[in-house]
Formats: C-alpha cells, structure tokens, sequence
C-alpha cells in the first residue's frame, strides 16, 4: 500500500517539526517498521518508521527543514505503483501548510504563513508567483514591494528557490533598494553590511553569480583579534527555549523577590521521612510539597495567564526544571496536592531520571500550573528565574548557607538557611501577594512537620529536633524505686536493687553519676591533647566506688591511653584533664577522687 509519510506531532503545543536526518535514501526499500527518518520538534526528538514495506519514492523535505506537523516529507509506495494521486495530494498539503501559492492573493488572511524555510520543500512541492516574468515573489512581497516602492528587479530572494519574501523587499527598502543595484548582494547582507559600516562595493562575494552574502560582509568588517573556535546553530529546541524566553521577557512584567528560610527542621524532617517511609526521601520532595501547601495558601499563582484572562488551576502541576543535553526543559509533576510525601518522591525521581536519560515525552512537559528551578546545586548564591509562559511565576532555589544566629541566653549559633527566589508577573499579581506567598512558604519550611504523614510528625517531629540540656536535668519518679532523667530532649532511666524496692533493669543514680565522670574525664584529656598536639588514638575511662551499696567512701578513675607519647607527657595529660573536669570539681572538697593511668 503507497501512503504520504508525513510530519508526525510530537505534542500539543508543537508548532514546527525539523528534519534531522533521513536514515534511508530515496529510492531505496524500507521494510515496515524500519526507521526512515529522525525529526526534532520544539522539546523532544522521535524517529519516523515505516507504516508498510515498499519503496521511499519521494521526498519532500531536506536535512535540517522545518514545517509544520502533518506537512508531506516523503512518500512510500511499492516500485511499481502508480503516485500520482499522492503526488497531487502531498503537493496540495504542502502548499497549503507553507501558504505560498501562485494562486494567493494580496488581500489574503495576514497570519498565514509567507513560506516553508529556504531550502526546505523540494521542486515537486514548490507554488511561487511568477506573474512577472522572471521576478519570482509572494504575493505579500509584491504588495509591499509597491507600498515601499522597491523595484522587484532589484532585490535579490533568500526564500525558497531564490524567491523574494516580504523581509527581502522591507531590507531591500532599508539599504536603498535600486540605488545599490548595481552591488549584487542580497538583501540580508545589504542590511549588515549598514549595521557593521561595511562598503558594499569593496566586498568580494562568493554567493551564487558573486553575489555578496551575509558571510562575506561579516569577513570583510573583519573580527579584530578574535579567533573563532566553534560556531553554534541553534538546534530546534534551543530556538524554542530562546524564543519562550524572550516571549515570557517581552510580555511580563518581572519582578523577582527574595527571601531566606531557617532550614534545619527541614533537614530533620527530611532525615525522619527518609528513616520512616519505604523509599528515599530529599529536601527536594519536602519542597515540593510544601509548595503545593503554598499554592493552596495563594491559588493566584498557581496559574497561567492566555488572551487576558487569568486562568487559576485546581491542581498543582509542578514543573521542575531539568538541565539536558539541548537545554532546560521543565517536567511536570502533576497533581502534587493529591499525593502522598512517598508518591511525590518516587515520581520526582522517576520524572527527572527520564529527563536526564532523555526519555521523556511531550506529554512529560504539558500542563504545568507552576514551576521551580534549583541552582542551588551548582552553587548558585542568588538568581531571577524567568518566569515559564503562560505561567505567573516561577521560584528559584539558591545554595544552602550558614549564618550566625542570635539563640537563647543571646549565645551565637550557626544556621542553615536556604535562599529563595521568586519571580512573578506584575501585570497579574502584586509584590505584596509575592511577599506574602514566600512568608507562607518560609513558614511551611521552618515547621515543616504537618507536612509529613502523622506518625512521623507526631513521633519524629519532636524527637529529631534537638534541646540541649544547658544544665538543667529533671527526674521523674512516677512510683516505686526507679524513674527517668529528662535533659533537654533526651531522656534516659534510673533504678535501685531489688533489696531496695527496685527492679534492677536500668542503672542506678550512682551509677549515672559514675559515667557522668568518666565521661566527663576523657573529654577533658582529649582536650588538653588537642591543645598540646600529643596523638592520642583512644581513651576508656572506667570509674569504680566503693561500698557497693550506700554512701560513696572511695572513688577511684582508671584513664587508659593509646599513645605512642612518652610517659611524662601523659602523665601531665591525666593531671590536667583532672583538674579541668568540672564533675570530678563537684566532689573533689568531699571526697578525694584518685586517678591512674595505664597504656593500651
């Protein structure tokens, strides 16, 4: 069966589609399923297989062509069939998808399309007016040509089969139109030639028939001392990134605003999620959910704005802006506020897996609602995001920093934090809207344990955020001879023998107060090793006091060293450190504390 193979539509936003490379000449047979060709659309590349097995008898569009999706590129048929219906058809499709035709008229629609890329459409498709002999120009040309009053002879075509487009004829206007006519070159290098001050008439060209050509005025003006290493076409989806770009700088209005958040329960909570739940959980999934609890908060921005109207979306589509190959594409994670914390990680990790495998599809990048965008992993202090069209707003995640803060008893602590920045469309909402989206999204970061699924809130959320003692230790002594001893957030029980009413499963408070001073000890002698540079590997200290029962009549500390130190040095490590223990201080007018060492 013959059939046109045409453009495929990668996506509902695609608007052109270009040829990368057929994989098979024309001519040759292909086999069903058999690759013909590979095209890149505007955020994806795919590959063209054949439908049937025959022959690719035509092609319509060459390596590195744009059209629009659906336009004819080629044509399969057997050998031996008969194609000239599916000649006719393709020849009237491609007309219609470029809009050059000989049958076209001056006062046509203004938005239709003036013609395919120079070079892209092969003979068979190609429709120019060449009402005038041997000027060939579209009508648009022609229309502007006599507005201008710009002689048609006179300028030279870029469009297809050396056609003049209305761009030719607005150049040719510009440049002085038939007072240069007798320098051939074409219109665009006319209009360089302008903008560098070159001398048309002193340029060599090296076009068609020597004209001079945009390259050869750009030569001619010379590059100073540079040397060029490498030149960069724009491949299609670096033109699409650069012209949503400029679209989204053109038509919003940009304002970035910037805020930091203390960022330390965010690390607990994230290390209490990822302990708790049955995947792998990162600062990035927390943050994900907590702007969708922002959104929630501020629905203003979780919205697109289209044909003046601002459009707010009951889901939070999430776009996440992934660094390719090509450039920056933005996957969506859909429908963050309908998910759980373990779904949102499993997804993410997934989503931008694909996007950096560049196994994602068109589908992957559709229907975002907002979107975030994170330098912070490659260091990144500060930045303005630009804002994704038709979105209205977009936040940028910095670095994490440390910074002194004020704690409790006006001491110095440092923090992390973690700088935010967000960008938003003026025209649609207002810098205190902005201010007031980031207050909530600082709030939902510094607390962020509702959040979380309820056992991990309810237990972790209070466990995981540290209190230190400061001195301050209370015992709780419910009934019978054992409790607990509660400093800060940390906790631990007590007990007394069984002769004593007790039960003998946790040490007594003598016992706690013996290992608050061997504790107390070795960290004392480390530090005066530290200080004295003297390599010590290890330090055990066992403390032992006698009776074993009742009141304390002897205490002695046994501090054992691996050190390759001599003895003196380590036998005034061990007097030292005795003297800094501010526990063995506590009872030293009472009852003399004896202490030996030995090297392990």
């Amino acid at each position: 069966m013959a059939y046109i193979v045409r453009m495929p539509k990668l996506g509902l936003e695609m608007e052109r589609g270009e040829l990368l490379e057929w994989r098979i000449d024309a001519g040759a047979t292909v086999e069903e399923g058999e690759v013909i060709a590979e095209v890149e659309s505007e955020k994806s590349i795919a590959e063209v297989e054949a439908r049937e097995n025959g022959v690719l008898r035509e092609t319509y569009l060459e390596e590195g062509g744009t059209v629009p999706p659906g336009t004819p590129i080629g044509i399969v048929a057997p050998e031996d069939a008969d194609i000239g219906d599916l000649e006719a058809e393709a020849s009237a499709d491609i007309e219609e998808a470029t809009g050059d035709s000989a049958a076209e008229e001056p006062a046509a629609d203004d938005t239709a399309t003036e013609s395919a890329d120079s070079g892209a459409v092969s003979e068979t498709a190609a429709a120019t007016d060449t009402a005038d002999g041997e000027v060939q120009a579209s009508p648009r040309a022609r229309e502007r040509a006599a507005e201008l009053e710009v002689d048609l002879s006179t300028v030279e075509g870029t469009g297809y089969q050396g056609s003049i487009t209305e761009d030719d004829v607005e150049a040719a206007a510009e440049s002085g139109g038939a007072a240069e006519a007798d320098v051939n070159a074409s219109p665009r290098a006319r209009k360089r030639a302008e903008e560098l001050g070159v001398d048309l008439a002193a340029v060599e060209g090296t076009g068609y028939q020597g004209s001079i050509t945009e390259d050869d005025v750009e030569d001619a003006a010379g590059s100073g001392d540079r040397t060029p290493v490498e030149t960069r076409p724009f491949s299609g989806m670096r033109q699409t990134i650069a012209a949503r770009l400029g679209e989204s700088y053109r038509e919003a209005v940009h304002v970035t605003v910037h805020r930091k958040a203390d960022a330390e329960a965010l690390f607990d909570a994230t290390d209490a999620a990822d302990d708790a739940l049955e995947t792998d959980v990162s600062i990035q999934d927390l943050l994900v959910l907590a702007i969708s609890a922002t959104l929630e908060d501020h629905p203003e921005f979780n919205a697109t704005f289209e044909d003046e109207v601002h459009t707010l979306w009951a889901e939070h589509n999430v776009g996440l802006a992934v660094d390719v190959e090509h450039g920056l594409i933005a996957p969506v994670l859909g429908d963050v506020g309908s998910k759980s914390l373990e779904t949102i990680a499993d997804e993410r990790r997934d989503l931008v897996g694909s996007a950096l495998e560049g196994e994602y599809t068109m589908d992957d990048l559709q229907g975002g609602t907002f979107t975030v965008t994170n330098l912070g992993v490659l260091g990144v202090e500060s930045f303005d995001p630009v804002i994704n069209p038709p979105q209205v707003a977009i936040l940028g995640v910095n670095a994490i920093s440390e910074a002194p803060t004020r704690g409790s008893n006006d001491e110095v602590e440092w923090r992390r934090q973690l700088p935010l920045d967000l960008s938003f469309d003026h025209r649609i909402v207002d810098g205190a809207d902005a201010a007031r989206f980031l207050e909530s999204l600082v709030e939902h970061l510094e607390e962020p344990w509702a959040l979380l699924p309820d056992e991990i809130s309810a237990d972790a959320g209070v466990s995981a955020q540290t209190e230190m003692p400061e001195r301050t230790v209370t015992a709780h002594n419910p009934e019978g001879m054992a409790g607990t001893i509660e400093a800060g957030s940390f906790e631990w029980g007590y007990d007394e023998p069984e002769e004593a009413g007790g039960t003998e499963t946790g040490p007594t408070p003598v016992d706690v107060f013996l290992g608050s001073l061997a504790a107390c000890l070795s960290l004392s002698i480390r530090f005066q090793a530290g200080k004295r540079d003297t390599p010590i590997d290890g330090i055990d200290v066992t403390t032992t006091a006698e009776p074993e029962h009742g009141s304390i009549e002897q205490l002695e500390a046994t501090v054992s060293l691996e050190s390759d130190a001599d003895d003196d040095t380590l036998d005034r490590l061990v007097d030292i450190g005795e003297r800094g223990c501010h526990v063995s201080q506590v009872v030293r007018d009472d009852l003399e504390v004896e202490i030996s060492w030995e090297r392990v």
